[in-house]
């Protein structure tokens, strides 16, 4: 059956990403869901990012991911 399968949050993130408490908080309270580790440790030190629909999205800020993701 295909509601068997685990399914993917449309929106996550990793819960070492965000650069600080602020950042944390913002997406805990927009109803985004943490991962322990999204498996990009690389990625997740130099710069911000969500994972979308299963594909990791880089931005300036965590907003302007979301708005740019709004508008595809």
């Amino acid at each position: 059956m295909e509601s068997d399968k685990k399914q993917v949050p449309p929106i996550r993130f990793c819960i070492n990403n965000p650069r600080n408490l602020t950042e944390r908080q913002d997406l805990i309270a927009r109803g985004i869901p943490s991962k322990d580790c999204l498996g990009n440790c690389t990625r997740c030190f130099q710069t911000r990012f969500l994972e979308i629909q299963g594909t990791q999205i880089e931005g300036q800020s965590y907003q302007h991911i979301i708005e740019s993701t709004k508008n595809e």
